[in-house]
């Protein structure tokens, strides 16, 4: 979910305090410049139990480095194989997201074609460091390096595929953007995130913005590729977060190479919350393939 509030018990008097008194001198502006990440990013950890349970299941964990230090995300595929899979999805989940929490759902639809790789975002997770767009496709660039280097498969042998929610959507198609993606489904994104700036406080802040997610110059690259990629954007109708009137401007960019679909009465998170909305099954049945029984 896209710029949620999220509070803390701890010295919250002496934050009030603090914060009524920076106000009066730099203002509602000068605080989201100062503390933009904090009003984007919602990390939270991984209990050893969380991870236990993942690999109970087939989850592996893959290991890198990046600038930002050690980390890690996760792969899975429905059954053991030596033999890379046709497709590999690369999933980002929203701001306040986790790797793992996608599991249950990718489970449901998971052909043996396919395998997932869930990224966790720098800070996220067991994850070290700090999100922002350029980290953020750091980790997945080296976790996709890394899950071939450690499984010596051949890049050339596998067809990749992205799948995000809200920000996850920003951050897969910037992913797409700069690598030979085939398929990509969006769910509940934005145009910009100066439009969501815009939207949630009604202040642009323009240059100012340090974390520059660009979906709309991101899909342009994409659809000026010589090899355009099957391109699905779905969005809740009563999404109270990103208004679905972004979703719909992503789309005309290009109608007749990027598909569309509004699901009426559903939320934000609802859209990938169980019971799926029957748009989005279709969806993935469609991409990725059918449902396992």
């Amino acid at each position: 979910m896209l710029f949620r509030r999220q509070y803390t018990s701890t010295s919250m008097v002496g934050a009030e305090i603090w914060l009524f008194a920076v106000i009066p001198l730099v203002g509602l502006p000068g605080l989201m410049v100062l503390f933009q990440d904090r009003f984007i990013y919602f990390p939270s950890r991984y209990s050893s139990a969380q991870r236990e349970e993942a690999k109970m299941v087939g989850v592996q964990e893959v290991r890198f480095r990046t600038s930002q230090g050690n980390q890690a995300a996760f792969f899975w595929r429905n059954g053991e194989g030596k033999i890379a899979p046709k497709t590999i999805w690369l999933v980002f989940g929203g701001n306040g997201d986790l790797a793992l929490a996608w599991i249950g759902l990718i489970r449901a639809f998971a052909g043996r074609q396919n395998g997932f790789l869930l990224i966790d975002y720098p800070g996220y997770g067991i994850c070290e460091g700090k999100p922002n767009p350029r980290t953020i496709l750091e980790n997945a660039e080296h976790a996709l390096q890394s899950l071939l280097e450690q499984k010596g498969w051949n890049p050339g042998t596998v067809t990749l595929g992205v799948v995000g929610h809200s920000l996850g959507g920003a951050a897969a198609l910037q992913f797409a953007a700069k690598n030979p993606v085939r398929k990509i489904l969006a769910l509940s994104t934005f145009t910009t995130m100066d439009d969501m700036v815009r939207t949630q406080i009604c202040i642009p802040l323009g240059h100012l913005l340090r974390h520059r997610f660009d979906n709309i110059a991101s899909l342009k690259t994409i659809l000026s590729q010589s090899e355009i990629p099957e391109i699905e954007i779905i969005h809740g109708q009563a999404d109270e977060i990103i208004p679905a009137k972004m979703g719909r401007a992503l789309a005309h960019l290009d109608p007749n190479r990027i598909k569309f679909s509004e699901v009426a009465g559903v939320r934000h998170n609802e859209i990938i919350q169980p019971p799926l909305p029957l748009k989005l099954q279709s969806a993935f049945l469609r991409l990725i393939g059918p449902a396992q029984v």
